[in-house]
């Protein structure tokens, strides 16, 4: 939280005295598409939450610098062609976001009788994420384990885009909608890419969650060098959220004696 204070406080310095500055925060919901989720499941739609400061470089264009907080999720019993391979994963993920804004209706502090305006966003982001299963009521980090006996970073990046509108119900404040994607530049987001390691050196849990065939059929089906996950595709999450934004005054008057 001192992290996200100070991000925005030092956003707002730069520009004090310019009424161009929005603050405002978000509430909406994050998905997941990639190994264990071939199509949009959307059960596993779990809740997600942003602060962001905007800069509003003109009636058209604005940038945005956001800190985002979401989980995500994916299980192959939501596929009942997968539902052998048995794997499953949750993560809790930090983003940290800057992209620009295009309004399609000229909007914002030099435009008063736009109220409405569509917009669309591209930029750049990196998050860090912790995939994580359970077995037997026991929480395990996967990627501790390399379950496909590869070690990889618990932070990439992504590209973030996407489209919305507002609508600027007073003077200085304004409600947005917005669906947003994320290429991202990992495809163990899951803990899950290409293929089984060698059963003879994954032992205990680590091999037990490597490979959960065993808990469908009595015993691992897959060997070494079978496919696991697709490598071809990297993973990407979703995000869906309102967002309620302030506009900060012009400068701030002291008081004359």
């Amino acid at each position: 939280m001192k992290k996200a204070v100070y991000f925005i406080a030092l956003l707002i310095s730069m520009q004090a005295n310019a009424q161009k500055w929005d603050i405002g925060v978000s509430a909406g919901v994050a998905n997941y598409w990639g190994d264990l989720a071939p199509s949009i499941a959307f059960n596993e739609t779990k809740p997600a939450a942003a602060i962001f400061a905007r800069y509003n470089i003109s009636t058209s264009f604005a940038w945005v610098n956001q800190i985002s907080t979401f989980q995500l999720s994916g299980d192959d019993k939501n596929f009942i062609y997968n539902k052998m391979r048995n794997l499953n994963f949750s993560t809790n993920v930090t983003e940290y976001a800057s992209f620009f804004e295009f309004n399609f209706i000229k909007f914002g502090p030099f435009k008063r009788d736009a109220k409405f305006t569509g917009f669309t966003y591209l930029g750049f982001a990196g998050f860090s994420f912790n995939p994580q299963t359970k077995l037997n009521d026991e929480t395990y980090n996967l990627a501790d384990l390399q379950t496909e006996d590869v070690s990889y970073s618990k932070f990439s990046y992504a590209i973030p885009f996407g489209i919305g509108v507002k609508w600027l119900y007073s003077h200085n404040k304004s409600i947005e909608a917005s669906i947003g994607f994320r290429r991202t530049y990992t495809d163990y987001l899951d803990d899950v890419s290409a293929k089984y390691a060698d059963p003879s050196t994954k032992t205990g849990i680590g091999g037990l969650l490597a490979d959960r065939s065993w808990e469908v059929a009595g015993e691992r089906k897959f060997k070494k060098g079978f496919q696991r996950g697709d490598p071809g595709y990297n993973d990407w999450y979703m995000q869906a959220s309102v967002t309620f934004s302030i506009r900060l005054p012009s400068k701030i008057k002291c008081a004359k004696f």
